[in-house]
C-alpha cells in the first residue's frame, strides 16, 4: 500500500476553529525561509503562537511539495523512544507502526515532503538526532520545528518569534492609532466572538491598549483575556489585569490541558527546566525591563548556584525562550516577559522575595554610586547613557527602599547619586517624587537628608516652583546647621545662587558664585568649580559686564579641557554663546554656537535643555534667520513642557527671551511667526534634533566611520530621516531582523550607543555614500 500522503496534500495540520489574525510579515518570512533551508526551527516563549504560525505556513506550502506536508504534534508524547514511531504513524506507510528511526529515514529518503515537528522542547535530544539524520540522508525533506529552544544541530536555522507589538497607551490620541497593531486586531477578533457587539470606541480605546500592553503581546494571553469580556467590561478587565495569572484561567474544554490556562502553559515550561534554570527563572522575577549578565550574577547567583552554573542556566533559559536576549551598545541584555516574571515569583517564599529585593537594591545602588563617582570625568555622560536601560530596575530598587521598613536612607542615597542622570534625561519631576516620598520616611538631620533636600530644592527651582524651592532650602539650611557638615554648606550656597538667578538678581548671584569658585577649588571639587564658573560668567554678563563674562567663561573653558569635563565644557560654551547673542556680533555668536553644538555631540548630549535651545534661537535671530528662530522657539517650548523645565520663571532669562521672540514676530508678521512656531512645537524629538543640529559645522567623524559599507551608509541616511527599524526594512525590502543587525553594526563601528546619536551625527555630516 502506498503512503497516505498525497501530492500537494496536508496531513495532521491542526484545523483552526478561529481566524488567523496578523503575523503577515512572519508568515511571509517563514515561508521563504522554509523553502530555502532544510531545517528551520521556530523558537519563542510560551503562548507566543509558534504552533499556529507553523500550521499556517505548512498549509500554504502543501500544494508546492510533491508529497505534501505532515504535521506531527509532540506535546502529549512523553517517551522519546517513541518519537520515530509517532512520526511514522503520522506519515501512514503500511505495516510500519513499530518502525525504528532507520525505517523512517529509508521511507523519507526519496520523498519531497515537509515534516512539521511541533513542540519539541521536552524531547529535544531525540528531535535533534532525528532532524540531523533527515538533513543528512533525506535531501528532499524539509523539517519545520517549533520549540522553546534550539535543537543545536548543524544546518539548523532559527526563526525567533517575538510577542506581538503592543501600543503605548499614554501616547495614543485616537482609536484609529490602534488599528495597525496585530495584537489589537487579535483581541478584537476574539472579543467579538464572545460579545458580537464589541468594538473599539472613543470611550474604551485607552483601556484596550492597557489590556494589550499588560499582556505583553502574547497571543495566548490575549485570547484568554478576550474571553473574559463575557462578564467584564474592558475597563474592569484592564484593572484586574494588574495580576494577570489568577484571571486567565479559562479556556475551551476542548483545548489541550497545557492550554487550558496560561498558568498551565507556564507549568509546562517550568517543568522542562533544570533545577538551576528553575532557580534563575524564579530569582530573575525581581528584575524589571531588561538586565545584564553582571546584574544576574550579583542578584541571582549564590545560595546554591555557582557562577558557572548561573551562566549555564541563563544560556539554557535563553535556549528555552524564557529569557529574550537583546544586544544593546555591544552588550547582551536579557528580558523576561511579565507573565513569566510573575510565575517565577510564585515559586519563591516570602523570605526569598525579601532577600532578592535587597540584593537587587544593592546591585543598582552600587551602579548609582559609580555614576556619582564619574561626575566631572569624560565618562560622566556615557555612564548616564549606560544607566538608561536600567531605569525600570532603578524604580524597582527605589520602591523596595520606600516600602521596606528601615530602607528609606538607602533610597535617598540612590536618588542623590543619580543627580546628573535625572537632569540629563529630563527626569527631574520623577526625582522630586522619589525624594518627597523618601524624605518622609528617612532619618532626619543627617548629611544624606540635607543633600536630598538641596537636590529637591534645585529640581523644584528648574520646574518653576520657586516657593517650594525656598521652603526646601530653608529646611536644608536647618539640617546643614545642625549637622555642621562643611561640604553641604557650599552645596546649599549653590542653590541660593540659582534661586537668585531665577529671582532676577544677577549681581547677587554673580557674587555668590565667585565665592563658590574659590571654595570648590580649595576642596578639590572640580565638577562644582566648573559649574560655579558657568554661573559666575553668565550672571556677570547679564549684570551688564559682557567683557568680564567672556574672561570668566574662557577661564572656565580652559579648566574644563584640563579636567576633561565634557559636560561642563558644553555648559560653559552655552553661556558664552548666549552672552555673544545678547551683547556681541552675529558672526561671533555663530562661531560660539558651532563650538557648543560640537561640544554637546562630544559629550553625548542629544536634545538640548531649554536654555541651550533658546540660545540656538537667539543666534538665528541675530543672523536675521527669523523663520528658523521662530521654529526653534517652538521646539524650545515643547522641549521645556516635556521636561518640566520652566524657562519662563527664570527672570534673568525670560525678559531677554521675550524680547528675542518679539523681534522675530515683528520681522515675520504674526501669521508666519505662528506657523513656524507651531511647526517647531509639533516636531518629534528626532525631527527636533535634526533641526537644531542643522547648522553647518565641521565635525570630526567618529572612529570607524570610514569602515561603513555602502548599505550601512544608506541605512544611516534612513536613520537620519527618523525611520524605525521596521520602516527601514520595508523601505529596503529586507527583514526587520536584518535591519536591526545593520543598525547594531553601525552603532558598533561609530562607537555610539543610541540611534538618535547616529541621526545627530548624520545630520551634522550631511551624510552621503562615499562610494
Amino acid at each position: 500500500m502506498s503512503a497516505v500522503v498525497q501530492p500537494g496534500g496536508a496531513r495532521g495540520v491542526p484545523v483552526a476553529v478561529t481566524t488567523y489574525v496578523g503575523r503577515d510579515r512572519e508568515v511571509a518570512e517563514l515561508r521563504a525561509l522554509s523553502k530555502a533551508k532544510r531545517l528551520v526551527n521556530v523558537v519563542g516563549p510560551p503562548g507566543v503562537g509558534k504552533t499556529r504560525l507553523a500550521a499556517r505556513v505548512a498549509t500554504e506550502l502543501a500544494g508546492e511539495l510533491a508529497d505534501g506536508v505532515v504535521f506531527v504534534e509532540l506535546a502529549e508524547l512523553r517517551d522519546a523512544a517513541l518519537l520515530a514511531n509517532t512520526i511514522t504513524v503520522a506519515l501512514g506507510p503500511a505495516g510500519q507502526a513499530r518502525s525504528e528511526e532507520q525505517v523512517l529515514i529509508n521511507y523519507l529518503r526519496d520523498r519531497q515532503v515537509m515534516l512539521v515537528l511541533d513542540n519539541c522542547e521536552h524531547l529535544i535530544d531525540a528531535c535533534a538526532d532525528l532532524a540531523a539524520a533527515m538533513v543528512r540522508d533525506c535531501p528532499r525533506v524539509i523539517v519545520l520545528a517549533t520549540s522553546r529552544q534550539s535543537l543545536g544541530v548543524v544546518g539548523e536555522h532559527l526563526y525567533p518569534l517575538p510577542p506581538l507589538a503592543v501600543p503605548e497607551p499614554d501616547s495614543l490620541r485616537s482609536p484609529a492609532e490602534l488599528r495597525g497593531f496585530d495584537a489589537v486586531a487579535l483581541f478584537v477578533d476574539r472579543a467579538t466572538s464572545v460579545v458580537p457587539s464589541f468594538e473599539i470606541t472613543e470611550d474604551n480605546y485607552h483601556d484596550v491598549a492597557r489590556v494589550i500592553r499588560r499582556l505583553d503581546g502574547i497571543p495566548l494571553a490575549i485570547e484568554l483575556a478576550a474571553v473574559r469580556l463575557r462578564s467584564l467590561s474592558v475597563r474592569q478587565l484592564a484593572e484586574r489585569l494588574t495580576r494577570r495569572l489568577p484571571l486567565l484561567t479559562g479556556a475551551p474544554r476542548t483545548a489541550s490541558s497545557r492550554h487550558r490556562s496560561l498558568h498551565g502553559t507556564l507549568d509546562w515550561s517550568f517543568a522542562l527546566c533544570t533545577p538551576d534554570e528553575q532557580l534563575v527563572w524564579a530569582r530573575a522575577w525581581v528584575f524589571s525591563g531588561s538586565f545584564d549578565l553582571t546584574a544576574a550574577e550579583q542578584v541571582c547567583g549564590g545560595d546554591g548556584l555557582a557562577p558557572d552554573a548561573l551562566l549555564d542556566a541563563i544560556i539554557g533559559l535563553v535556549d528555552k525562550s524564557v529569557l529574550i536576549p537583546r544586544q544593546h551598545a555591544g552588550d547582551i541584555r536579557y528580558r523576561m516577559l511579565g507573565v513569566l516574571r510573575e510565575y517565577g515569583r510564585e515559586q519563591l517564599s516570602a523570605g526569598e522575595v525579601l532577600r532578592l529585593g535587597r540584593r537587587h537594591r544593592d546591585c543598582y545602588a552600587t551602579r548609582s554610586a559609580r555614576l556619582r563617582e564619574a561626575r566631572g570625568t569624560t565618562d560622566a555622560v556615557p555612564s548616564c547613557h549606560r544607566m538608561r536601560p536600567d531605569h525600570p530596575n532603578l524604580r524597582v530598587a527605589l520602591e523596595y527602599c520606600l516600602t521596606t521598613p528601615g530602607e528609606a536612607d538607602a533610597g535617598l542615597a540612590i536618588v542623590n547619586d543619580l543627580n546628573l542622570y535625572w537632569q540629563l534625561w529630563r527626569l527631574r519631576a520623577e526625582a522630586r517624587t522619589w525624594l518627597d516620598r523618601l524624605l518622609r520616611k528617612a532619618s532626619p538631620d543627617t548629611p544624606l537628608s540635607g543633600l536630598a533636600l538641596i537636590h529637591d530644592a534645585n529640581y523644584s527651582l528648574f520646574e518653576g516652583d520657586l516657593a517650594r524651592c525656598t521652603e526646601l532650602l530653608a529646611e536644608a539650611d536647618g539640617v546643614v546647621t545642625r549637622t555642621n557638615e562643611g561640604s553641604l554648606l557650599s552645596r546649599a550656597k549653590v542653590s541660593a545662587g540659582l534661586l537668585a538667578e531665577y529671582q532676577g538678581e544677577p549681581d547677587r548671584a554673580a557674587g555668590i558664585f565667585a565665592e563658590l569658585v574659590t571654595e570648590f577649588r580649595a576642596t578639590g571639587d572640580r565638577p562644582r568649580e566648573l559649574v560655579s564658573y558657568y554661573h559666575h560668567g553668565w550672571c556677570t554678563g547679564f549684570s551688564g559686564d559682557p567683557n568680564g563674562a567672556r574672561v570668566i567663561l574662557r577661564d572656565g573653558l580652559a579648566l574644563s579641557r584640563e579636567y576633561g569635563d565634557l559636560n561642563a565644557r558644553r555648559f560653559l560654551l552655552e553661556a558664552l554663546t548666549m552672552i555673544e547673542a545678547e551683547y556681541g556680533d552675529a558672526a561671533t555668536a555663530v562661531h560660539c554656537l558651532r563650538d557648543m553644538l560640537t561640544a554637546a555631540g562630544d559629550a553625548g548630549i542629544e536634545l538640548l535643555d531649554g536654555e541651550a535651545l533658546a540660545t540656538v534661537g537667539w543666534v538665528a535671530d541675530s543672523q536675521g534667520h527669523h523663520a528658523r528662530a521662530a521654529t526653534l522657539y517652538g521646539i524650545t517650548e515643547a522641549a521645556n513642557r516635556k521636561a518640566g523645565y520652566a524657562l519662563h520663571t527664570s527672570a534673568m532669562i525670560e525678559e531677554r527671551h521675550v524680547r528675542h521672540i518679539q523681534r522675530t514676530r515683528e520681522a515675520l508678521g504674526d501669521d508666519k511667526f505662528e506657523a513656524c512656531f507651531t511647526a517647531g512645537a509639533a516636531m518629534s524629538e528626532a525631527d527636533s534634533i535634526r533641526y537644531v543640529f542643522g547648522t553647518p559645522q565641521a565635525l570630526r567623524p567618529p572612529p570607524g566611520a570610514d569602515r561603513l559599507t555602502s548599505r550601512e551608509w544608506e541605512i544611516t541616511g534612513l536613520i537620519r530621516q527618523g525611520m524605525t527599524n521596521r520602516e527601514i526594512a520595508e523601505h529596503l525590502v529586507i527583514s526587520t531582523r536584518t535591519a536591526e543587525a545593520h543598525v547594531a553594526h553601525i552603532l558598533a563601528k561609530l562607537g555610539l550607543s543610541r540611534r538618535s546619536q547616529v541621526a545627530v551625527w548624520a545630520v551634522r555630516q550631511d551624510t552621503t555614500d562615499p562610494a
